[in-house]
């Protein structure tokens, strides 16, 4: 049986698709245009779909450390520079190394300030619920891949934003207020003494993190020194006082073995 061919253009892509058509009654035959056609649309919607994508990048993160003990806090904010040069950071490929490595003094010092400015506005600390100013952060390039200075194969550059703080008096919680208009999601770290907290946070704009309960891994150790060195003054003296007894008592005892012998001694021995 010969078979025609209906013959489909591929659209944009320049692909001619060719579909076998069979010998069919005139309804038969409208039935397969149909189905032929809308083949054709759905497969056009799916390249279509595609083409939109490609061009956008990876959403970026920013990721906050925030370590405690007896004297203050640190927080440690790793920035990726794309979510304050663009309102759209997905816009942007990954920032290459050199684009920071090249820049004049003048530059890096707008650079940071774009950064601080950003977070700032974005970033909100809060103790016992009440919110309180970012503290000023020194900021430095670094690695983007590995967290590392720049070296010499860095492929994309982020920046390391450090700030430092005192803990209000009787704080018992903290927490990080992110912003509306941040455009991008938050991964929040806790540690207490350099011990970190096994519970990442994912925090979105416009949200608040959970409380973070600040009991001091100093301020609990710190009580249990003073009765440890207590006892060992005890024992101290016990032993000492032991010891004395010892030697008053062998004193005692060689001056009467002497006495003794003395008042037996024959006369001739004297």
């Amino acid at each position: 049986m010969k078979i025609n061919s209906l013959i489909l253009p591929g659209l944009w892509l320049g692909v001619t698709i060719y579909l076998p058509s069979p010998q069919a009654s005139p309804p038969c035959a409208m039935m397969h245009r149909f189905f032929c056609t809308r083949i054709l649309g759905v497969v056009s919607l799916a390249f279509l779909a595609v083409a939109s994508i490609a061009p956008a990048h990876v959403v970026p993160n920013m990721t906050v450390e925030a370590d405690f003990d007896s004297k203050g806090y640190t927080l440690r904010i790793n920035v990726d520079p794309r979510i304050f040069l663009a309102s759209d950071p997905t816009s942007l490929p990954p920032v290459p190394a050199s684009w920071y490595a090249e820049q004049t003094p003048e530059q890096v010092a707008a650079t940071h300030e774009k950064a601080q400015q950003y977070l700032a506005s974005a970033v909100g600390v809060l103790f016992n619920g009440q919110k309180t100013t970012l503290p000023a952060c020194k900021i430095q390039a670094m690695d983007g891949a590995d967290n590392t200075p720049l070296k010499a194969d860095t492929q994309e550059v982020h920046l390391l934003a450090t700030a430092n703080g005192q803990l209000p008096t009787n704080s018992t919680t903290f927490q990080i207020d992110f912003a509306k208009d941040a455009n991008t999601s938050l991964i929040l770290l806790h540690s207490k003494a350099g011990k970190t907290e096994l519970r990442p946070q994912v925090v979105f704009p416009g949200e608040t993190s959970r409380p973070f309960q600040l009991q001091l891994v100093a301020a609990a150790v710190a009580p249990v020194d003073a009765p440890a060195s207590k006892t060992n003054n005890i024992y101290l003296i016990i032993v000492i006082s032991v010891a004395c007894i010892v030697i008053i008592t062998g004193w005692l005892l060689l001056s009467h073995y002497r006495h003794h012998h003395r008042g037996h001694r024959k006369p001739g021995d004297r």
